[in-house]
């Protein structure tokens, strides 16, 4: 049987936001076993499923009842990826801090304070049958697969970038030696019109992996050479911790973002038919 998890302690960090540019801290609490993962902002509980995806637009935003929380995914990512399940992330301000731009510095924090198991099974979000959406060249889909598996595209038109492809079977050991390094990144040609905005008003080359001309201005360069796919996978593992519960299926995707990923869950979720929650229990 595998059990519901929580942190092991609180934990508190802080830090500058990549999209509003201000200091905000966020407060991470143990919370009881199926309460899931739940955002707390100007006294608002907002629960980190679909439901309350209010934006799209370079970050994934949840709000309710007039507040909001943007920029989710690293945290969320590393949640999803180190198989959390419950946790209360109670934020001050409007974003959650963007740290190094990936989830080492997320899940460093949450490697401090130790994982505990939780009486109750487990439960998994299982695809039992296909469902894609298509927004003209661009296509996600979600299809039947053992474990959390993710196979994505990416095709930038820049010589460092390019087309790149990468599919792997994520667990929480691969998840931290593999995908939680990979930084969030960007063009610098973008930065101005970004900033007109009001975008990446935090960003910097300490959070993020930022592409010139000829290649990356940041000291050190790339982390790896696909450093740019890999940084999609922990973005695409973020918003597939909205569906709730740990996935059991495989995500395929041609240029994903957050916007296309959020219309494919919102499409699984229309079909309950092709899902179902399934409790561990062997």
């Amino acid at each position: 049987m595998k059990l519901q998890t929580t942190l092991g302690g609180s934990l508190q960090v802080e830090g500058v936001a990549l999209h509003c540019g201000e200091r905000t801290r966020v407060t991470l609490l143990p919370a009881p076993p199926n309460s899931g993962l739940v955002f707390v902002s100007s006294g608002v509980e907002i629960p980190a499923l679909l439901a309350h995806v209010v934006d799209t637009q370079l970050a994934t935003t949840l709000g309710r009842e007039g507040a909001k929380v943007r920029t989710v995914e690293h945290l969320l990512a590393t949640l999803h990826g180190l198989g959390v399940d419950n946790v209360r992330v109670e934020v001050e301000g409007a974003e959650v801090p963007v740290l190094d731009g990936c989830g080492a510095d997320w899940a460093a924090q949450i490697q401090s304070v130790g994982i505990e198991d939780q009486p109750p099974p487990q439960a998994v979000f299982e695809v039992c049958s296909p469902v894609e959406v298509r927004h003209g060249e661009r296509f996600a889909r979600l299809e039947p697969a053992a474990g959390c598996q993710l196979d994505l595209t990416i095709d930038f038109d820049h010589p460092a970038v390019g087309r790149q492809h990468l599919a792997m079977d994520m667990n929480p050991t691969r998840f931290c030696e593999e995908i939680a390094w990979a930084r969030t990144f960007g063009f610098e040609r973008d930065v101005p019109a970004m900033e007109r905005m009001g975008l990446v008003q935090g960003g910097s080359l300490d959070n993020a992996l930022v592409f010139g001309d000829q290649g990356p201005l940041n000291p050190g360069g790339l982390r790896s050479p696909d450093e740019p796919v890999r940084h999609k996978l922990l973005d695409a593992l973020g918003d597939l911790a909205l569906l709730g519960h740990p996935i059991e299926g495989r995500l395929v995707a041609e240029l994903p973002g957050h916007g296309l990923i959020v219309s494919l869950l919102k499409a699984v979720m229309d079909r309950p038919e092709c899902w179902q929650i399934r409790s561990i229990t062997t």
